[in-house]
C-alpha cells in the first residue's frame, strides 16, 4: 500500500511539471500573469468531505516557488465530529496535514496536488474486568482513547485570484487506510470527493 502510494504521488508531480514544461516549451503566455512574489501566500478554507472525511478548516501557508507556475505548500486542519460511544457521549477529532504544489493555469485557474495523512483521536467503550472488580456489580463502563492515521492524496481544481480574495475548490481525495484497530470491515481504500470555499491573502 505503501509503494503504491508513493508512485501515484511522484505521478502527480511529474504531471504537473509536464504541464507547466508543455505552456513553456509552446511559448504560451497568460496576458493576466502575476510574479509569484505577488501571490497570496496564505489561504483559509472550509473543505466539506475530503481527507477530514466529514469536514475540515484548513490553514495553508506558500514555502516556496518553482519556476513561475508551481508553488510548493503546506497545511493543516482540523475537525470535531460527534462520537459513536453509546455509554456517554464523545467527541472525534481529526487534524488532516498536507505538502501540496499548487499550479496556476491561467487568469484564476490553478490544479492543486496534494498528499498528505490525517490524525484520527476517537474514544470506544471500555469494559475493564479484573480480580479488583469482580464482585463488583454493576461494572463500570469507561471510554478508552484511539489515535489513528490514514493517509489522503488532493486533486483539486481552484478558482481564486492569484493576489488573493475568495477562493472556491472542488475535486477527488483517494483515502488510504491501514488495518484500523476497532474497524475491522473498513476497506483499505476509498474515494472521497470534496468541495470547499475559503479566503487567500
Amino acid at each position: 500500500m505503501k509503494a503504491n502510494h508513493l508512485f501515484l504521488s511522484f505521478l502527480f508531480l511529474f504531471v504537473s511539471l509536464f504541464c507547466f514544461s508543455q505552456d513553456r516549451l509552446n511559448g504560451e503566455v497568460d496576458s493576466n500573469h502575476v510574479s509569484h512574489s505577488d501571490y497570496a501566500q496564505n489561504n483559509i478554507y472550509l473543505e466539506l468531505g475530503g481527507k477530514g472525511l466529514f469536514y475540515s478548516i484548513n490553514y495553508e501557508r506558500g514555502l516556496f516557488d518553482i519556476g513561475d507556475k508551481l508553488s510548493v505548500r503546506v497545511s493543516a486542519g482540523f475537525s470535531i465530529f460527534p462520537g459513536l460511544t453509546k455509554v456517554k457521549p464523545s467527541k472525534d477529532y481529526f487534524l488532516p496535514l498536507e505538502v501540496s504544489l499548487l499550479h496556476h493555469l491561467k487568469g484564476n485557474h490553478f490544479l492543486s496536488y496534494g498528499v498528505g495523512s490525517t490524525y484520527w483521536n476517537y474514544q470506544v467503550n471500555n469494559l475493564v474486568v479484573d480480580e479488583g472488580n469482580l464482585n463488583v456489580q454493576p461494572l463500570r463502563v469507561g471510554l478508552k482513547t484511539i489515535e489513528e492515521w490514514f493517509g489522503h492524496i488532493n486533486i483539486d481544481y481552484r478558482y481564486q485570484k492569484p493576489k488573493g480574495g475568495l477562493m472556491f475548490k472542488a475535486g477527488l481525495t483517494p483515502l488510504f487506510f491501514a488495518k484500523m484497530q476497532n474497524f475491522q470491515k473498513v476497506k483499505r481504500f476509498a474515494l472521497s470527493g470534496n468541495i470547499g470555499v475559503g479566503y487567500t491573502f
